[in-house]
């Protein structure tokens, strides 16, 4: 071996090292991210159907938001948070069913918030962190529709108001 190919040697077995390092550092930064973050419950209403699920809050300022339905057109809608101010954030979602939102939110605290933002189909709303019942004062419900806690299941229900019931009603609690 000539005496010129150990430096070439050197130089890739340590950038080899280096990337095996780095990556290391990445893979133990992800998992330390996720031990001290903040998984709360949270609802969506879009496209006139709730939805239940929950937010991931990383302490790096952003998130993930995930959220399912057993039944409807809209099954499962996943997106992103990132906080935009000290009370504020800004969340993308994406359903299954083509829809896409991008609801604009208030902070109450760092792991309870609400926003509001609009589809095609209509507007969309957001709780996550809060009570079920004060989850009621801030979801904004479709026109001729009622949310309230159901006596039996005790979670959120969206129903269609009895007939001649005010479409701005939104009836709260058992």
């Amino acid at each position: 071996m000539k005496q010129q190919d150990r430096p070439v040697r050197a130089l890739g077995l340590g950038m080899v090292l280096a990337a095996l390092l780095l990556g290391g550092c990445a893979r133990v930064n992800d998992t330390s991210m996720r031990l001290v973050s903040s998984k709360v419950n949270a609802f969506l209403i879009v496209n006139g159907q709730l939805l239940g699920g929950s937010v991931l809050l990383v302490p790096d300022r952003t998130g993930r938001v995930s959220f399912e339905a057993e039944q409807g057109p809209v099954r499962s809608c996943s997106g992103s948070l990132r906080y935009t101010a000290t009370s504020g954030a800004d969340i993308d979602v994406r359903c299954n069913d083509g829809a896409q939102v991008a609801l604009q939110t208030t902070l109450l605290s760092e792991t309870r918030g609400y926003g509001y933002g609009s589809t095609a189909k209509g507007p969309a709303s957001i709780v996550f962190g809060l009570p079920m019942q004060e989850a009621l004062a801030y979801l904004t419900v479709p026109p001729g529709m009622g949310l309230k806690i159901g006596e039996d299941s005790g979670e959120l229900e969206l129903k269609p108001l009895p007939t001649g019931t005010d479409a701005a009603a939104k009836p709260a609690g058992p």
